[in-house]
């Protein structure tokens, strides 16, 4: 059966359903009169008007070249394919423009960019330039409103004639591309945001066989980003190649600072970590700052939260789909490069090299490096074995296993500063691991360069020995010893070496945790709950996080009741506490936290980004669903709001009340606090409410029968955050 996708006129419905109301068994009406003959005025009209869509989708069809001038034809529909009329220059609310660039390729080399056309100066001296774009409002008779979703613009501008600016030359045998943006604001609130684009020959008239310039895609953005987030100067740009369009080689800001894309997403990417050289010569931070509407901005802020660094295939990935995938190896755009690298290029300028193509002497492939011994030590394995505890005292070998099955030495494990290479000694790991009170991590991780807990033999096994409190029936609970160390490599090498080497270089072991049950060796380990999706993690963060990038395996340390640290004061002066649970850390950290503020890079509201969706009993399980974890308590500062001379407290919390306060603490009312107290959720000090007798607080968070579930469903959740499932 072939189905036709067809533009649906509501009159048509409204008139279909008046004659099947008017079918019945009882008597008919009276006959209506005679049509009235047709005039020449306007056409009826067919689909919805635009100002009542929700949501806007912009197609375009076809565009034509004849002596200078473009024409295109244009559709606009809503999600259920009904066209959407009504456009109108007359219409104070339809901000409807096109932008226009053409492909461009270096002459003597591949290296190919996007030129806009209609340009724009940006300042008073008439030096710098952005796009320029022909917007509806400006020629009222350029646009054709076919009356049933489809539209006819005609280009005022005559390519041919028309001098631009930037001096930029119109090539009709060149790629072009016509780009769309639409962004209706209504005094009602509501707004209508939407891109398109179309790549055509214009002296053939031709799609077949256009040059593009396909490197990355939104989608590989979407990685980190949400798209919310990516719909920048004010929700108007949203597609990847309008902003290609826009951001080019010829663009700067008025104080002649590059924003060609390349250039600018590096240069932002590089955040704080981006530095240059000062008039005498010294090294100094040089965060990406241009100016734009509302003043000067600086990128100084985390923004590329991967190590190695220059992992640059976390953009660049491996998609057989991009054409030119692979052009950043080839033939890097020098402006691209200057990005990172600041003045250093500058320094290479000369008349043998006047364009600055840094890949005639540098291959771009020395990025890749970077990351060869975080390849090398994901294959490498730790090996645990004859596992006993007796009266708190656990004893166990090990082994760290190259990929030739050859073990790694002593020299070559790393040791400085906070990164000590420990074994981490976990029980209950489908229960969110041990209570910190009963033993506290710092007690659990058993470094093994630490000669009063370990001995390396002379094989390179090594022989543990450690003290900790353990629950007297551990030899019936799950039990998880999680190696947490680093090799040593040369770097930009796959090489091992000792890591006193002036050329060494430290990257975390990969491997799975030793668990099992001791009292029954052929027992099945349960897993922790399928809650965060690691692979999302890397995703963003690469091959290392901030410390101890054993996979994601955080809360074997970060557990639910940890205790709390300093977090700065309060206007008022009264010293603050954070929470240092897992949980909260992954909510509150710097560069995720952006729901109150930061810089918007990062919708802390979209809890997809990171929560895992699996195949459950009952359909998909999200990591985010309440009432999945009781039985916990989570440890909480008593308040993010004290008052003047207050003593903020360590309370504890039960599971689901713990989730929503480590992002909303600071903004819960006095009535949503009850609301979920009285709903079964706990959140309470050491003493009673008169403060005056002891209670079992962390055994109260336990022991709360919560209901948020009954109401709050995952796709309840993610309503509240302004998202859908």
């Amino acid at each position: 059966m072939m189905i036709m996708k067809r533009k649906t006129s509501l009159a048509l419905l409204i008139g279909s359903a008046i004659l099947i109301s008017g079918c019945s068994d009882g008597e008919d009406g009276k006959n209506g009169e005679d049509g009235k003959p047709g005039g020449d005025g306007d056409p009826g009209t067919s689909g919805l008007h635009i100002d009542m869509a929700n949501e806007a989708i912009a197609t375009i069809n076809n565009a034509s070249y004849a002596d200078g001038i473009i024409t295109v034809d244009f559709e606009l529909e809503n999600q259920q394919g009904v066209g959407l009329f009504g456009l109108s220059p007359e219409n104070q609310y339809h901000d409807f423009r096109f932008s226009l660039a053409q492909l461009e390729t270096t002459q003597g080399s591949e290296l190919k960019q996007w030129i806009s056309l209609l340009n724009e100066t940006t300042n008073d001296e008439g030096t710098t330039f952005e796009q320029g774009f022909e917007q509806i409002k400006n020629c009222a008779e350029c646009l054709v409103d076919h009356k049933d979703g489809s539209y006819t613009y005609t280009f005022s501008t005559n390519l041919t004639t028309a001098t631009d600016p930037a001096g930029v030359v119109f090539e009709p045998a060149l790629t072009q591309r016509i780009a769309i943006e639409m962004q209706f604001e209504y005094a009602s609130g509501h707004e209508l945001a939407e891109n398109a684009h179309y790549n055509w020959i214009p002296a053939t008239n031709s799609t077949e066989g256009v040059e593009t310039r396909d490197l990355v895609t939104l989608e590989t953005c979407y990685t980190c980003h949400q798209p919310d987030s990516l719909k920048a100067h004010g929700g108007r740009r949203l597609d990847m190649e309008n902003c290609q369009s826009c951001h080019n080689g010829i663009v700067t800001d008025p104080n002649a600072v590059s924003v060609e894309l390349g250039h600018m997403v590096h240069a932002i990417h590089m955040g704080p970590n981006r530095e240059g050289k000062d008039a005498e010569g010294n090294v100094v931070p040089m965060p990406y700052t241009i100016a734009g509407y509302g003043g000067d901005h600086a990128f100084d802020y985390p923004a590329f939260p991967t190590k190695p660094f220059m992992d640059c295939a976390t953009c660049h990935v491996d998609d057989e789909n991009l054409a030119d995938k692979d052009l950043w190896l080839a033939n890097a755009n020098a402006n691209a490069c200057t990005g990172c690298h600041t003045d250093s290029p500058a320094q290479h300028k000369s008349d043998k090299n006047p364009a600055l193509t840094c890949t005639d002497c540098h291959s771009a492939a020395v990025h890749t490096d970077h990351k060869k011994p975080y390849e090398a030590a994901e294959a490498y394995d730790v090996e645990v074995s004859n596992v006993t505890i007796n009266n708190n005292e656990i004893r166990f070998d090990a082994k760290i296993i190259d990929t030739n099955g050859e073990l790694v030495a002593k020299e070559e494990v790393y040791k400085q500063g906070y990164s000590k290479p420990y074994m981490v000694v976990s029980w209950d790991v489908e229960k969110d691991y041990p209570d910190y009170n009963q033993s506290p991590y710092s007690e659990r991780r058993i470094d093994i360069k630490d000669d009063t807990k370990a001995t390396w033999n002379a094989d390179n096994t090594v022989s543990v020995v450690a003290i900790m409190n353990f629950p007297t029936d551990i030899a019936s609970r799950s039990l998880e010893v999680l190696p947490v160390l680093k090799v040593c490599f040369e770097e930009g090498t796959m090489t091992r070496t000792a890591c006193d080497a002036d050329n060494a270089y430290p990257a975390y072991v990969q491997t799975d945790a030793y668990r099992a049950v001791l009292s029954d060796p052929d027992a099945v380990v349960a897993d922790r709950r399928a809650i965060v999706d690691e692979a999302t993690c890397f995703g963003c963060h690469s091959k290392e996080f901030y410390h101890d990038s054993n996979g994601v395996n955080c809360i074997a340390c970060h557990t639910n009741d940890k205790s709390l640290k300093g977090n700065g004061t309060a206007d008022n002066g009264v010293a603050l506490l954070k929470s240092t649970s897992f949980m909260y850390k992954a909510h509150k950290a710097e560069g995720h936290d952006n729901g109150h503020g930061g810089s918007g890079t990062i919708l802390k509201t979209d809890c997809t980004t990171c929560h895992s969706a699996v195949e459950g009993w009952g359909g998909k399980n999200y990591g985010f669903e309440l009432g999945r974890n009781s039985g916990q308590a989570h440890a909480l500062p008593s308040t993010q709001k004290p008052a003047a001379g207050e003593v903020v407290e360590t309370w504890y919390a039960s599971s689901d009340v713990a989730a929503c306060m480590s992002c909303h603490q600071k903004y819960m009312s006095d009535a949503a606090m009850s609301h979920m107290r009285s709903n079964g959720g706990y959140f309470g000090a050491n003493k009673d409410a008169d403060h005056m007798v002891d209670v079992n607080d962390a055994g109260n968070a336990k022991d709360a029968k919560e209901a948020c579930a009954t109401c709050h469903s995952p796709e309840k959740v993610m309503e509240h955050h302004g998202f859908s499932l």
